[in-house]
């Protein structure tokens, strides 16, 4: 569906190690966070300390609905349903065995896949009993780099305009295909002095750097300087297994008991991204420099000087995670008589996460190591200080790719790692029934109570504890919150079979939630739904909802990464670290939302079934962490305010900048939804067309000083949790059905806009791009089709035309991953089976 966003995929997060190989789902693009994810209405374990659940972990053979709602979900639903509720049901009835399996590859001989998914149920005992088991195995290869496809081979990148001036008509920043460092280099380029200009080879000899064109100081066209883009991961390769089995059994002809567990692993091993460095200090005695550079040092009348390197020989680190699910439940559910019902359940979900990253550089032994002097006694390069050396400091020779040897690389880098253990226990009972019957009917209730305790304990190595590695640096933390739920829905008829109405039905739900770390919030919703006659139908709702703080937004301690802004004071790009850690004092997010909407079903044109619906989602208090790179931006733009945010050191140049949630900001949504559906019989067969469209006409970020227009916008580099909004997306089917064969055709659109709808021609030459359409094709056919027993083959091509992606730059990635096709044509076959 257009209006659920796949922000967080396997393609899309390849840079963020935390996500890495997850699926997590994300409700009118407010963030995977504001979206409920439930397995058959009860909590699922999340695989993360923000708190979203990765859907991998969810068997697909066993999925017999799901029920999607945008409107109104918190108090009905549960808290943390700002956006709405994914809710998957479980086929309960199945019997006998349902699977498939399924393999497939690209044009380009990657992204191999298979899927192996199968379910049994079987009753017993004279039907009073029911086994269910399901499991999964399903792999793929990944994309090992960017430059594996033609549009991310051309090195796209955004560097700074040599010719712009505050009062000319040229672009601050320039979108080109080619970009390159002009002051890094895979072996080493010297950026000072009179011998700027040149760079190491392989070989350690002094050697002419080509500059190109458009030249700044970091920044240019062409020429020596290194281009990583092409090396960046495009898709992480994936494993994932799980395993469910449920029983229930009908202990009397009112009471059913049943138990739940399942378990479910991921892995993946990818690399992360190239440690870069822009200010080498070498002296003129460094024991690697061969004599011909020395003689031209002497020769320039210097004794230092500074050198920018891409470390592609020693400095990528590698990813490898390891999640691993387990969930019990455990339930009672009877009838009362009287039409009155209750079911009573208690689950407990743990995950473990692990991440191990290998090749980490240790910044210590990097400095101890880089700064080499000969020893006089015995002419062999030595770590200056006696300590370190002491200690088994390694020299580390950067004059030249591939220079470092296996000693001195195992000496400046280390293995880190970290582990979440996620815990969550929840209990629930819930009476429904029929207490009394107004004029127009029964009136139907359901209430009940909750109550949810959460943990996490996150654990790392002694190293990264202590902050001593160059990214990363998780530190330990333990955090917990227990919540409590009271809460209660009425459908009131109000009308029926009247000429004005064939029916009229009030809905109105409200919900009391006690945060042990935020004190208690009230959710409610009003809502009704008139059906004129059998031709056409009105629906409405408004509610209140919220979101309370996750466990890592309160009291996560604080990480380290590296990025490199565009520094206005000096003109200059650069790596520069963030900190960022958790805020014990966020509040609970509260959410305003309207929702209205029309069904028609004329009888002039049978079979055709059209909905329109309006939504308005006010989102205030929102916990959001403004990006460091738009802490840089906006400090020099138009907020003073937040270079507070930003620590610079004794050179001038960024050291620091601190990007921790707040509840500072305000969103403000609103767009419509389409759906238009129509079969009729074509020759010897049925053709059934579906067409789903979602329109964003508003999607504002209010910092209560700025307010960010991200609608129409397709990058938003600038905001950490909400990324692109085009204006449209739409999905469109057509499924001809004849006989055995069953032939479908559908197309994907993703709508175009604006790069950032911030920026001006004074920002970058590139200011938008087309849309893209991606059109799937699959066939079914039945070998087997006997009752309960059915075999089918299928196949499908997806992006049948390979349509690239738009280019914009995003993050040095070219395009941005979690709106457009990044894998291109891929190719699917396999087979059902039920039994």
């Amino acid at each position: 569906m257009p209006a659920v966003r796949p922000s967080l995929t396997p393609s899309s997060s390849t840079n963020n190690s935390q996500y890495a190989g997850g699926n997590y789902l994300d409700l009118r693009g407010l963030g995977f966070n504001r979206t409920l994810v439930l397995v058959d209405g009860k909590r699922f374990v999340p695989a993360q300390i923000q708190g979203p659940v990765d859907i991998n972990a969810i068997p697909q053979a066993l999925i017999g609905s799901i029920d999607i709602v945008t409107g109104g979900a918190s108090a009905a639903w549960g808290s943390d349903a700002v956006a709405g509720v994914v809710n998957f049901k479980f086929d309960h009835k199945l019997e006998g065995f349902k699977g498939s399996v399924q393999g497939g590859i690209t044009d380009h001989n990657d992204h191999r896949n298979y899927l192996a998914s199968v379910a049994f149920g079987q009753s017993f005992a004279g039907g009073r009993g029911k086994l269910l088991l399901a499991g999964e195995m399903a792999e793929n290869s990944g994309i090992a780099r960017q430059g594996d496809r033609d549009w991310g081979n051309q090195g796209w990148g955004i560097i700074a305009n040599p010719a712009y001036t505050a009062t000319n008509q040229e672009p601050r920043n320039l979108l080109v295909a080619d970009a390159r460092s002009a002051n890094l280099s895979y072996g080493g380029v010297i950026n000072s002095g009179p011998l700027a200009g040149r760079h190491f080879a392989p070989d350690g000899t002094l050697i002419p750097f080509r500059y190109g064109s458009l030249r700044t100081a970091t920044g240019m066209v062409g020429g020596d300087g290194a281009s990583g883009s092409s090396d960046l991961v495009l898709e992480v390769p994936l494993k994932r297994r799980s395993a469910y089995g449920r029983l229930s059994f009908e202990a009397t002809d009112s009471i059913t008991a049943y138990a739940e567990a399942s378990w479910a692993q991921s892995k993946t091993d990818h690399p992360g991204l190239t440690r870069t460095d822009t200010n080498i200090g070498i002296n003129i005695q460094h024991p690697f420099l061969q004599q011909s550079v020395r003689d031209a040092m002497t020769a320039a009348g210097i004794e230092n000087f500074t050198m920018g390197r891409y470390s592609r020989d020693y400095g990528r680190g590698m990813n490898h995670i390891r999640a691993e699910t387990t969930r019990f439940v455990g339930g009672l559910e009877g009838e009362l008589g009287g039409g009155w019902s209750w079911d009573a359940y208690y689950t407990r979900g743990q995950t473990k996460n692990r991440h191990r990253g290998s090749n980490a550089r240790i910044n210590a032994n990097y400095l101890f190591a880089v700064d080499a002097v000969t020893d006089p006694a015995t002419g062999a390069a030595v770590c200056r200080n006696l300590a370190a050396r002491a200690a088994g400091c390694v020299p580390i020779n950067l004059l030249g790719d591939g220079a470092p040897s296996p000693q001195a690389i195992d000496y400046v880098t280390g293995e880190t790692w970290r582990v979440w253990d996620l815990t969550q226990d929840a209990a629930a009972v819930t009476l429904r029934g029929e207490p009394f019957s107004t004029w127009a009917g029964p009136v139907s209730l359901a209430t009940g109570a909750e109550w949810r305790h959460e943990t996490a304990d996150v654990t790392s190595d002694p190293l990264s504890a202590a902050g001593s590695f160059s990214t990363g640096n998780t530190v330990p933390w333990k955090g917990e919150v227990t919540v409590k739920e009271a809460f209660g829905e009425l459908v009131v008829p109000l009308a029926a079979d009247q000429s004005w109405a064939d029916s009229l039905e009030l809905n109105v739900a409200g919900r009391l939630t006690d945060y042990s770390t935020s004190g208690t919030v009230t959710t409610w919703k009003v809502g009704g739904t008139w059906e004129v006659n059998d031709d056409i139908r009105f629906r409405a709702t408004r509610s209140r909802d919220i979101r309370a703080p996750s466990m890592a937004e309160l009291f996560s301690g604080a990480t380290t990464a590296q990025f490199s802004p565009f520094d206005p004071v000096i003109n200059q790009s650069y790596s520069v670290q963030t900190l960022t850690r958790g805020n014990a004092s966020l509040q609970p997010e509260k959410a305003d939302t309207l929702t209205a909407g029309v069904v028609l079903s004329p009888a002039f044109v049978p079979n055709l079934r059209v909905s329109i619906d309006y939504y308005d989602i006010k989102l205030k208090d929102a916990i959001l962490a403004l990006s460091a790179a738009s802490i840089v931006d906006r400090c020099y733009r138009d907020q003073p305010q937040l270079c507070g945010l930003i620590t610079r050191g004794a050179d001038g140049r960024i050291a620091q900048v601190e990007s921790s949630p707040q509840n500072l900001q305000s969103v403000h949504t609103r767009g419509v939804d389409v759906e238009i559906a129509y079969r009729m019989p074509v020759a010897s067969g049925n053709l059934s067309l579906r067409t789903l469209v979602t329109y964003v006409g508003k999607m504002t970020l209010d910092d209560g000083r700025t307010v960010t227009d991200l609608a129409g916008s397709t990058d938003q580099p600038t905001i950490a949790s909400l990324g692109g909004t085009p204006h449209w997306r739409a999905n469109a089917n057509a499924t001809y059905e004849a006989g055995p064969t069953t032939l479908s055709l559908t197309g994907r659109y993703v709508g175009g806009g604006n790069i950032n709808n911030a920026f001006t021609y004074k920002d970058l030459n590139v200011l938008e791009h087309s849309g893209r359409l991606y059109v799937d094709l699959s066939a079914q056919y039945a070998i087997i089709d006997d009752g309960d027993r059915k075999v089918s083959l299928f196949a499908g091509v997806s992006n049948l035309f390979d349509n690239d992606p738009p280019i914009t730059g995003t993050g040095g990635f070219a395009t941005v991953r979690s709106l457009y096709d990044v894998v291109g044509r891929t190719y699917t076959a396999g087979v059902r089976f039920r039994y």
